[in-house]
């Protein structure tokens, strides 16, 4: 006998008549739940569905299991220059598991109101979880789950609520000019409207690390994407610090500000001032002094992101381990350090 033609708009009835099963036995093991089933009986629900084209309804799987396919990406009001590409891997990872991404950013305003407008997100959605990018605090991460909400992202465990990520970054950086024989650091931001959450927790590890080290803590400089006010940041730091100085920088942008400041102030590059950035950017690579910068894998980068929403959704991640390995993060040796 020849098997029923394919209807882009069959229901669970259906393929509960075609299956010779209930409704019910159809939502559930279409929605996952199939371990009271025999696996004959699941075979036989999930071969009727695709013999009959069936696709579940969003609406009805989020009755069912009260929440929806959605994972709500939590994003800071951040000065990161790559945001889009963890973004795009996140979104990646994510559709692999079954789950499509919304992106809430923070726009600024304070964080009770950001937290308001995701609260009023999870309310309308009821998405899976949340993935939070350092858009939240720990007690706001607590408040979003005791409303119900899975945080699927890995909370920070350093004691100043830095993530692993950041923490490898601006461990890495602070290390490499040691390493390379400054005794004086500095963290340098970005001056902008926009807050700076990784910034912030950057220049705590770098302070972190210079007690480690048993040097004095770091100053920080705030540097304008201008050559005028770079030099002028750069000017005040040398004149409160001395000679030689080695400066964390926030990204490759204010990593290159700083480098031409120091050479339109007659200081050595490396020498007076040692620096570094983040990112690994092209344009970094193209001048000269060529920067020395932290380059890293974006996808191994959110790694921790795709073992967490495995584990909570009862899968098997690709890597059990659930740590975000330092050796992702590593020095790309330029010239100005």
């Amino acid at each position: 006998m020849l098997p029923p033609p394919r209807r882009p708009g069959a229901t669970s009835a259906d393929v509960a008549r075609l299956a010779g099963v209930s409704r019910s036995t159809v939502s559930h093991i279409l929605n996952g739940q199939v371990t009271r089933f025999a696996e004959e009986t699941v075979g036989r629900v999930r071969d009727a569905a695709a013999r009959l084209g069936y696709v579940p309804s969003a609406a009805g799987r989020s009755l069912v299991l009260g929440r929806s396919d959605l994972v709500v990406l939590a994003v800071p009001n951040t000065t990161l220059t790559n945001v889009q590409d963890i973004i795009e891997a996140i979104a990646a990872d994510l559709d692999d598991l079954g789950y499509s991404v919304v992106v809430h950013f923070d726009r600024g305003g304070g964080a009770a109101a950001n937290l308001a407008r995701l609260q009023h997100v999870v309310d309308t959605l009821r998405p899976a979880g949340i993935v939070d990018l350092g858009s939240l605090s720990l007690r706001d991460l607590d408040t979003l789950e005791e409303q119900g909400c899975p945080i699927l992202s890995p909370r920070p465990r350093h004691v100043r609520g830095v993530d692993e990520g950041n923490l490898a970054i601006a461990r890495t950086q602070a290390e490499h000019l040691i390493d390379r024989g400054y005794t004086a650091l500095a963290y340098a931001f970005l001056v902008d409207h926009r807050d700076d959450p990784f910034g912030r927790m950057r220049a705590a590890v770098v302070a972190d690390v210079c007690a480690e080290a048993g040097l004095p803590a770091p100053t920080a400089i705030s540097v304008p994407l201008d050559a005028a006010g770079a030099q002028t940041a750069l000017c005040d730091l040398l004149r409160a610090r001395g000679r030689p100085v080695g400066i964390a920088c926030s990204n490759d942008e204010v990593g290159l500000a700083v480098s031409f400041a120091a050479l339109a102030l007659r200081a050595a590059v490396p020498g007076d001032v040692g620096v570094i950035g983040v990112g690994g950017g092209s344009v970094g690579q193209l001048v000269a002094p060529r920067l020395s910068t932290i380059t890293f894998d974006v996808r191994a980068s959110v790694g921790t992101i795709r073992r967490g929403v495995a584990a909570a959704r009862g899968g098997v991640a690709e890597d059990d381990d659930p740590t975000l390995s330092p050796e992702i993060f590593l020095v790309l040796q330029g010239e100005t350090t």
